[in-house]
């Protein structure tokens, strides 16, 4: 089974709190991630609101995949590993979330995801670090606009 990792660091001129607000903001998702076509959080935490679980339905250059994640959420981030999927087998991911200054914020975005499908290495590695890319970008826009 093909496992595929991209990690990728990039400075966000908004405070932390700012940040992260956004990326637990699950439900939104599908606004700033291109290849996020729907998300909705399946459960929230009872004590904090935070989502708990939640179904997406992305885009792929294989076709069109839906998966559940369950998150756990940290002070400087937030981590999330799959529950199930139909492409991929697996997925884990991690936001981690540092003050630079009180209006900048280092974000380290780390993906894996575990699939099946029958694609050569370095097209697959381009496929994420694609994925990564396009989520940082669009991470940048929503929270500097």
């Amino acid at each position: 089974m093909p496992t595929d990792s991209a990690t990728r660091t990039v400075r966000v001129h908004a405070p932390l709190a700012t940040v992260l607000a956004t990326i637990r903001d699950v439900n939104s998702q599908a606004e700033w991630i291109p290849e996020i076509r729907e998300a909705a959080v399946l459960e929230a935490d009872e004590r904090t609101g935070l989502p708990a679980t939640a179904r997406f339905t992305a885009s792929a250059p294989v076709g069109t995949d839906s998966y559940t994640l369950r998150y756990r959420h940290r002070d400087d981030g937030m981590s999330w590993s799959m529950v199930q999927g139909r492409l991929q087998t697996g997925q884990e991911g991690n936001y981690q979330l540092d003050e630079i200054t009180p209006d900048t914020t280092s974000v380290t975005y780390q993906l894996t995801i575990h699939h099946n499908l029958p694609l050569p290495g370095f097209i697959r590695g381009r496929i994420i670090r694609g994925l990564v890319d396009s989520t940082l970008t669009g991470l940048q826009k929503r929270v500097e606009s």
